[in-house]
């Protein structure tokens, strides 16, 4: 059974990724490079790997063999927070829609006021909403999120973040898959900005109030 399946679409093509080795998967996507070059040269290329849990350095190995087949990889479609947090640390464009999104976060944001932006947030731009908030994307150096419910962030958060605003209070949660703000506050309580460590793992995390302080844990589904 072919555990690679190719399909095109108009932003370009997917490659799903089935069950298997990984080493493997690598070894029957070349082949399938090598036999159809014409048909792949020049395009690019969305890699759906499921549940798949991948680190940077397989996401970098599976981009520099497409690119000896010239073609480009911009975009992981992927269930696993690990494998978002390691495509959005190489650039990559994480493909989640509002449902998806909505299944993964459901256990944490109640049924209610909740906006979703699909979208990075550039620095100077700031996000005011009474309930919760879920951003597909990053948070820059210079965003600032205000909410009177939870945060979640299915990227990188970089920015600042208040939330807690509203009668959530110290209940709110702030949730990132790379979780580096340069300011957070929950409620009235405010958290000093994590030391930069190269060496720190970048897995998503969740910050929350325990024992009138925000704590910073590992963000388990």
């Amino acid at each position: 059974m072919d555990r690679i399946t190719i399909k095109g679409t108009s932003d370009g093509l997917i490659v799903y990724l089935g069950a298997g080795a990984w080493s493997r998967l690598m070894e029957e996507l070349e082949a399938h490079l090598s036999q159809k070059a014409s048909f792949f040269k020049g395009g690019r290329v969305a890699l759906h790997v499921g549940p798949r849990r991948l680190t940077t350095p397989q996401l970098e190995s599976v981009g520099e063999l497409l690119i000896r087949h010239n073609v480009s990889l911009w975009a992981i479609e992927s269930d696993s927070p690990s494998t978002q947090s390691a495509a959005a640390e190489l650039g990559l464009e994480v493909s989640l829609s509002p449902r998806q999104v909505t299944d993964w976060t459901a256990r944490i944001l109640p049924q209610g006021n909740s906006l979703v932006i699909q979208r990075t947030l550039r620095s100077g731009q700031v996000i005011n909403h009474p309930g919760h908030v879920v951003i597909i994307g990053d948070v820059n150096p210079g965003a600032e999120i205000r909410a009177g419910g939870s945060v979640v962030v299915w990227g990188r958060l970089r920015g600042m973040v208040h939330a807690g605003l509203g009668e959530e209070g110290i209940k709110a949660v702030v949730c990132a898959l790379q979780f580096s703000p340069t300011q957070l506050r929950i409620s009235s309580l405010i958290a000093r900005s994590p030391a930069e460590d190269d060496s720190r793992d970048n897995l998503p995390e969740m910050a929350s109030v325990q024992n009138n302080q925000i704590v910073a844990e590992a963000w388990q589904k």
